[in-house]
């Protein structure tokens, strides 16, 4: 698939999907507690935000990629559960060149897409800061690692397994305890 094909879609389609290389991937949805501690985890990174520098905070929306793009031509986006950005221009498409953050809530078929795929592939395309969310069985927030991106090789590093609570450092400080993910 093109990006041309794929802005031709109708939008209740076009959320169904990512695009890697070309290829179209079904993306099942999570369950309403997975919703749930995404959107309540954006509105408080929403309010921990400085004012300056301007950055957004926004949920499943498209990142496309650019340097994957730059090395072989082909169209690829993934939808992040959460995606911290500087600020864009309105209308403009966000890339990876704009993402601060990005957060994958862990669903059931998701595992090895969040936890391998998307670590590499976020990594590469030089997001500074990925969180994994993993939810129990009863689906509550379990603990949250947070990767940060090593520069030089352009791998994610884990350097923290929040338990209770997030504290972040970058791309600003927040704190955001679990007991307010669960609702």
């Amino acid at each position: 698939m093109t990006e041309a094909d794929y802005d031709l879609l109708p939008d209740d389609l076009r959320k169904l999907i990512e695009v890697i290389d070309g290829n179209i991937i079904r993306c099942q949805s999570g369950s309403p507690e997975h919703s749930d501690v995404a959107r309540r985890l954006a509105n408080h990174l929403e309010a921990a935000k400085p004012a300056e520098p301007c950055t957004r905070v926004s949920t499943d929306v498209d990142v496309h990629f650019t340097r994957r793009r730059n090395r072989d031509g082909a169209f690829s986006f993934r939808r992040p559960n959460v995606t911290v950005y500087r600020c864009v221009e309105r209308g403009t498409k966000l890339t990876t060149n704009d993402a601060l953050l990005v957060v994958e809530v862990v669903s059931p078929g998701s595992g090895y897409t969040d936890t391998v795929d998307k670590l590499a592939e976020y990594a590469y395309e030089g997001i500074p800061v990925y969180l994994v969310v993993h939810l129990d069985a009863r689906l509550y927030v379990k603990m949250i690692h947070e990767y940060r991106l090593d520069w030089a090789t352009r791998v994610y590093r884990l350097v923290d397994t929040h338990q209770e609570a997030v504290v972040l450092e970058s791309p600003f400080p927040a704190t955001v305890l679990f007991s307010q993910l669960d609702g």
